[in-house]
């Protein structure tokens, strides 16, 4: 009877190690591309041009009208990306090291010396765990998403615009905070902070920006005209 309930006992027990093992790797993944997230929120909403999304809101456009409140209170939003960052890094940090490190504990046991084993495999998956969390944190986590969105910025801001609205109404309080604790560190260094990002339009730009407060009824055909020409 114990002879056929051992190897039941085993398979439930590897069983049971795979499925922590498996619930463990999906909370790195999740904690990586939430990283990732915010970077691309971050770079995203820096460089997206507000007379293209202004554009894309006189057609109607819901996202780019979310998005418009967003880059309109730009840097609360940062704040808000910033700490997304932080909270995500600490949390794969603290998860994701400890997560691969007990996996790969019992694997460095079975080879290394029998003397070294328990100290030696603890050392060397901390060792390995952080190897592969570093990477996935740069690689996943930073690099690909910051390049995702340098090259398709529009598209990723009108993506990231809702969640990140979201984000910001639920921390809304200790981004307040982190806003208002980096503008006093500021003033006591003597410097001041800006209320906005400053930004330099280019020519195309300029001239969508002439043309939309023609069609408003700001500017008239002889001043749009001249505009235009100065532009030149």
């Amino acid at each position: 009877m114990q002879t056929d309930s051992f190897p039941t006992l085993f398979l439930l027990q590897i069983n049971e190690t795979f499925s922590s093992f498996i619930f463990k790797m999906l909370a790195v993944l999740l904690l990586v591309c939430s990283n990732g997230f915010f970077v691309a929120a971050e770079f995203s909403l820096v460089g997206v041009r507000r007379s293209k999304v202004l554009s894309l809101v006189e057609t109607g456009n819901n996202r780019a009208k979310t998005l418009l409140r967003v880059i309109s209170s730009l840097d609360s939003y940062i704040s808000a990306t910033q700490l997304g960052i932080t909270l995500s890094s600490l949390a794969l940090g603290w998860v994701g090291e400890e997560a691969i490190a007990h996996t790969l504990k019992p694997v460095f046991e079975n080879i290394l010396p029998a003397g070294y084993a328990i100290a030696a495999a603890h050392s060397a998956a901390i060792i390995v765990a952080f190897t592969i969390i570093t990477f996935l944190h740069i690689v996943l986590g930073e690099l690909a998403p910051k390049t995702l969105a340098l090259e398709r910025t529009e598209t990723v801001a009108m993506l990231v615009a809702w969640p990140m609205e979201v984000f910001y109404k639920i921390f809304k309080a200790p981004i307040w905070v982190l806003n208002h604790s980096g503008s006093l560190v500021l003033r006591l260094a003597g410097l001041h902070s800006t209320a906005e990002h400053a930004t330099a339009y280019t020519k195309e730009e300029l001239r969508q920006l002439v043309e939309m407060s023609h069609q408003g009824g700001h500017l008239q055909n002889e001043e749009m005209e001249m505009v235009n020409n100065v532009i030149e």
